[in-house]
């Protein structure tokens, strides 16, 4: 589904916001309201209640670890809200809110040019093996993240510390009580530290601890014993192929989400994932009553179940969108003029028409989305390449393009390079994603019009992240600019980044070099620009320089030989369904980064 796709939230959810790999969003809107009509509301609840919720899923991530580049699937992240609390969630209308503190952060400014921010952590809060969570745990979480090897690089895998890395001072005054100091100000500051780790399991040197994080976290154990847990639930056990089991955490310190009606634990004793890939599967396991639950990437076939009484379907639009990502290191794709000629002959409202439209109305626009740091709910969304003239399928346009280029349309009605050969490109997603598959066929019709032959390339499930754009040699080759690995592994790729309500997090994807950059893109100009952009504190002024960052992503303006490798096509909500029969409550699930399904399991009860 998605692959957080990094835009995964880091393990210290870094770019909370930006590279999970995904399938599904966030929103404006409440996405349910929580429990069933008459059905009295629980508050407070004590001891963890009965039954197991069955949630139905399509993708099984590889491990645990969320900053693994070959696995950053969303579905790896919605696992470990569940199990790991931050100072900030999520919430269903995207916005932070606090999670671990007892309230919002106070920031200050110093006379330097520096920012601290003072924070205060709930009283009473607790791992689920009766540890006390303090302020010197947060502490010891960044210093284990900070650290360095012999090599001097960092041992623990992360993709980025954007955030992280401009921290000049931590002081601990008391376990409730701790300060933060940036050398400037960070505007995702509410995004870090996201996830803190139980690091009295871990040893106390901060390099060997990373170590020893870096692998635990693939299998949630460590030293043979499972990680303690912040959240409401604890992790269970794993039968790879089939399902893994999540129980509840009897000594939950309780929610204080906005949007959880239950402060207290959870009122089921576990959460089953079934790990189901075939669409028509999961349908039938909530109509039969083998799951009691679906929230994952939008197929045309759920629309049986928005018409089925027993189902409750809410869907909102959210920080998720759809993307064709290009390489730009294949032979045709380096050329600026083949990029923009795929830019101008895509026609974003004929994939809109044809299958987001019927399954979601009007909540998503029909033009399609035109940015990649906005959502088109947001009021500093700007349609950056709708302005450019492109997504609105004008062939002639884009065949005058690849003309420029030295093409030459052959007798098959595709263009030819006299070096280069054949115009033609694969694109790759996640192999029986049915609403994927049609969305690739819509573009390759649209495409054959253009001259530009796309061939369909989809390994089945989530073997297309490994095989493809994630692939190890394709990762060499996008961070070594071109020089080591395998630059011919895929040409372009089709999913979606999940995000969150700091934007500048997508910036991870873009770097130079970055992890979870695996278009190629290098410049300079621009890391410098995201630098200033998450310096900057008046919130206006941060917006417009967000969207000026964009304008490198997904135009030619700023970066007329590299720009313009990644082409939006729609933002796009989770498809979240619950029986109504077999659950008393259910909560609210937001898709952000540091949410999902089990933000607020607390909510969900069993009939």
């Amino acid at each position: 589904m998605k692959h957080r796709g990094r835009i995964a939230r880091s393990a210290a959810l870094v770019v909370a916001g930006a590279f999970v790999l995904a399938s599904c969003g966030g929103s404006d809107d409440s996405a349910d309201g929580g429990t069933t009509e008459g059905t009295a509301q629980v508050t407070d609840n004590e001891t963890c209640g009965t039954g197991t919720l069955v949630w139905a899923h399509e993708q099984e991530p590889a491990d645990l670890h969320l900053d693994d580049p070959e696995n950053g699937l969303t579905i790896t992240a919605w696992i470990r809200a569940g199990l790991l609390e931050g100072f900030y969630g999520v919430s269903s209308k995207t916005e932070f809110v606090p999670e671990l503190l007892a309230k919002e952060g106070e920031m200050a400014e110093n006379a330097d040019g520096s920012v601290t921010v003072n924070y205060t952590l709930r009283d009473g809060l607790m791992w689920s093996d009766g540890t006390a969570l303090t302020a010197d745990e947060v502490k010891q979480t960044f210093d284990m993240i900070m650290a360095k090897g012999a090599d001097d690089a960092y041992i623990y895998l992360l993709g980025d510390r954007t955030g992280l890395d401009t921290i000049t001072d931590i002081t601990v005054t008391s376990p409730t009580q701790m300060s933060v100091t940036w050398s400037k100000f960070f505007a995702g500051w509410k995004a870090l530290f996201g996830e803190v780790y139980p690091m009295h399991v871990f040893s106390a040197d901060p390099a060997t601890a990373a170590a020893e994080v870096n692998e635990a976290l693939r299998t949630w154990t460590h030293n043979g014993a499972t990680l303690p847990s912040s959240g409401p639930l604890v992790f269970g056990e794993w039968n790879k192929g089939v399902s893994m089991t999540l129980t509840c955490n009897a000594g939950y310190h309780g929610s204080v989400s906005p949007d959880a009606v239950n402060r207290g634990v959870a009122q089921v004793d576990s959460v089953q994932i079934n790990f189901v890939a075939d669409t028509d599967a999961q349908i039938n396991a909530v109509k039969s009553g083998e799951a009691d639950m679906i929230m994952t990437q939008p197929q045309l076939a759920f629309e049986e179940l928005s018409s089925n009484a027993e189902i409750t379907v809410a869907s909102s639009a959210g920080p998720v969108y759809e993307h064709w990502g290009l390489n730009l290191f294949n032979k045709h794709l380096k050329k600026p003029e083949i990029r923009e000629a795929l830019a101008l002959a895509i026609n974003k409202a004929d994939v809109m028409a044809g299958l987001y439209t019927p399954l979601f109305g009007d909540i998503l626009p029909a033009t399609g989305l035109g940015n990649t740091y906005w959502m088109s709910n947001q009021g500093t969304y700007v349609d950056n390449q709708g302005d450019a003239g492109y997504g609105k399928g004008d062939v002639e346009a884009a065949k005058a393009k690849i003309e420029s280029a030295g093409y030459v349309l052959g007798a098959d009605g595709f263009y030819e390079h006299p070096a280069d050969g054949k115009l033609t490109l694969r694109v790759g997603t996640t192999g029986g994603n049915k609403l994927r598959e049609l969305q690739q066929q819509l573009l390759q019709a649209k495409f054959k019009e253009a001259g530009i032959e796309i061939v369909i390339d989809n390994p089945q499930g989530g073997a297309y992240w490994n095989e493809q754009p994630f692939n190890e040699d394709a990762l060499k080759c996008a961070g070594s600019g071109g020089k080591e690995g395998n630059c011919e592994v895929w040409d372009i790729a089709q999913f979606a980044w999940v995000g969150g309500p700091w934007p500048g997090g997508m910036s991870s994807s873009y770097r130079t070099g970055a992890g979870s950059n695996i278009y190629g893109f290098a410049n300079a100009e621009f890391d410098a620009r995201s630098d200033e952009c998450d310096a900057t504190v008046d919130d206006a002024a941060r917006a417009a320089c967000y969207n000026e960052l964009d304008l490198y992503v997904t135009t030619l303006t700023k970066d007329p030989q590299n720009g313009l490798f990644m082409i939006p096509l729609t933002q796009k909500p989770s498809f979240y369904a619950v029986s109504n029969t077999r659950l008393a409550t259910f909560g609210v699930a937001p898709d952000a980064n540091s949410a999902g399904p089990l933000a607020n399991v607390v909510d969900f009860k069993k009939n």
